[in-house]
This record gives structure tokens, C-alpha cells and sequence, in this order.
């Protein structure tokens, strides 16, 4: 936890609509929940006097990265992978997706992971150089991928966006859960989804008809 550190909408994961992302319908989890961070935010603001102080390291990790393309002089230009970790995923975890397919997609984004770490940044100038922006960023874009990819291809069921033709059908038993994935060593585990609102009934899931 950072003290002072807010999330809204879909990345603060708060189970107003579990794993239906379908039709933007996260827009509940940005009026109800941005509107609590916010009078959150006043409330807890007015009594905090000041921040713990940061780590003597706390820049280190940030700092060996930019140094890491500033010294490179040989690898593979990051628009070169960046385009292969688009057409993997398109390819591999896309709207409707099979257990072969998925597994295919792990071990591909398995080899673009260490490509990534071999990137080479050729323009190494200092002012307005979109390209070590770019190269910073494919390494969130392969974390990314990974947790979707590796977070897919262990749900064996069908919810919401989560087409899998092998298992088509929701199970609730086994993964009414959030996934959480860890980068280190593609680690997974889960959390329970809160089903019970503070003020009215809850609403049990039922199957996605059309």
C-alpha cells in the first residue's frame, strides 16, 4: 500500500461487474467509486501530515533501465517486437479463444519476453526522443501481455469477454475469483469476488443470453 495512492475504474478491481467488461460498462466503477476515492481522498488528506520517507534505492530500478538502452549497441529495435507482441495476442487470446491456442500463445510470449530484454535503443539523444519512451514502454506492454496471456490460458470456463470454445460455460464452483498475476515466474493466485453491496441485495450471476 502507498499512502496517498488512489485507483478508480477498472484497474481498482472492486467487483461491480467481476469479469464483464463488455459494453463499457465499467463506467459504475468510475461515478460510484471515483466519487467515494474522492471525498476518501479530502477526508484522509486534511489528517495526513506527511509521507514516509522514500527508500535510499528507491530510484535504482528506474535508473538501471534508462542506463541499460543507453549503453546498448546491438539488439532488436523495439518497434520490431513491439508489432510481434501485437500479432500474438491478437492471434492467440483473441475474442474466441481454445486451450491449443492459448497454450501456443504462453510459450510466444514466453520468447518475446526475452527479446525483450535485448532491445536496442539507437537514438540516444536527450531532448524529446519518443523513442526511449517507446522502448520503456514495450517493457510494460510484455508484463502486460503476460498477465493476460498466463492468466487466460489457467481459466478453464467462459465469463464475459472470456470466450473459451473448450469450456463454454461459466463456472462459478471453480473461478468466481480475480485472477492476480505476479511477474516473477508468471505466478498466479486469486482473490474472492465481493458479492454482498453495503446498502441493497445482491444480484446472483446468471448466465450471458442475447
Amino acid at each position: 500500500m502507498v499512502n496517498g495512492f488512489y485507483t478508480v475504474g477498472e484497474c481498482s478491481c472492486v467487483s461491480v461487474h467481476g469479469a464483464n467488461r463488455l459494453g463499457t460498462n465499467s463506467l459504475l466503477d468510475l461515478v460510484v467509486f471515483g466519487r467515494a476515492a474522492g471525498n476518501h481522498i479530502v477526508k484522509h488528506a486534511s489528517g495526513m501530515k506527511e509521507h514516509k520517507p522514500l527508500p535510499a534505492d528507491a530510484a535504482d530500478r528506474a535508473l538501471e533501465r534508462l542506463a541499460k538502452l543507453e549503453a546498448s549497441s546491438s539488439g532488436e529495435y523495439t518497434q520490431n517486437i513491439a508489432n510481434d507482441i501485437r500479432a500474438a495476442m491478437q492471434s492467440h487470446a483473441g475474442v474466441f479463444r481454445t486451450s491449443k491456442l492459448l497454450a501456443e500463445g504462453v510459450a510466444k510470449i514466453d520468447e518475446l519476453k526475452d527479446r525483450v530484454a535485448n532491445v536496442h535503443l539507437k537514438d540516444k539523444s536527450k531532448v524529446f526522443n519518443t523513442a526511449r519512451v517507446e522502448a520503456l514502454e514495450l517493457a510494460n506492454l510484455i508484463e502486460a501481455a503476460r498477465a493476460t496471456m498466463v492468466s487466460a490460458d489457467a481459466r478453464k470456463e467462459s465469463r464475459g469477454a472470456h470466450a473459451q470454445s473448450d469450456f463454454e460455460h461459466r463456472d462459478d464452483e471453480n473461478w468466481l475469483r480475480h485472477t492476480l498475476w505476479f511477474s516473477e515466474g508468471d505466478r498466479l493466485d486469486y482473490k474472492p469476488v465481493h458479492m454482498k453491496p453495503l446498502t441493497v441485495e445482491s444480484v446472483p450471476p446468471k448466465a450471458r443470453t442475447f
